[in-house]
């Protein structure tokens, strides 16, 4: 049975497909790609239909409380058994950085550039762009770092080489063992695998 996807917008959708690929999971319809408030806001519909099919959703915790488990509790104090809620701490990127090495190559940097415990950085998606500044590829630092007085927080292309990298390049068995949350994560989407058998036992 196809897992279907929540996401919160573009690059955390080829993370949610590689990771139920990583797993064995077969990749269903996507939804959301509308920001985290309005992921927040349909959580609670989409967990009903999580009655009757998985579902995989990913959040980002950003800085709205230093812990996971306090924001799973708050944003879903019970979720029904086809719903696997993960928290990326602190962003979607901490998880992509885990994969040290491929990400220092893919953006033509020293491997020093990248943090060991990516979980423990505050602001993730700064972070990766302030790592791209020092880039030896021209077409990495063009990409991803925001033009100087453009007003932009990320490249013009900052997203399309994200999801290269995740499609291309990541290995989430690689980077789960500098993302505790990741670990917690693939872990937890391995559960989903038995989503079929229980839900033959139960009709």
């Amino acid at each position: 049975m196809a897992v279907n996807i929540l996401v919160e917008g573009r690059t955390d959708e080829p993370v949610a497909k590689r990771l139920l690929e990583h797993v064995g999971l077969e990749v269903g319809t996507v939804y959301g790609r509308r920001g985290k408030a309005y992921l927040l806001e349909q959580l609670a519909k989409y967990n009903k239909a999580a009655r009757f099919s998985p579902w995989f959703v990913i959040v980002d915790l950003d800085k709205d409380t230093q812990c996971a488990s306090q924001a799973l509790k708050q944003w879903l104090p019970t979720s029904e058994r086809g719903m696997c809620l993960r928290i990326a701490v602190r962003a979607i990127e901490s998880w992509l950085m885990a994969d040290k090495e491929h990400l220092a190559e893919f953006l033509g940097v020293s491997i020093s550039k990248i943090p060991h415990d990516t979980d423990m950085v505050l602001t993730p998606k700064e972070t990766l762009i302030n790592i791209a500044r020092t880039s030896r590829n021209k077409g990495i630092r063009e990409d991803i770092v925001p033009r100087q007085g453009s007003g932009a927080s990320i490249g013009r292309l900052y997203v399309a080489r994200l999801n290269e990298f995740t499609e291309n390049h990541w290995r989430p068995d690689v980077a789960k063992e500098y993302s505790q949350s990741l670990r917690r994560c693939i872990q937890a989407l391995a559960m989903l695998t038995s989503w079929d058998t229980e839900a033959t036992s139960d009709s």
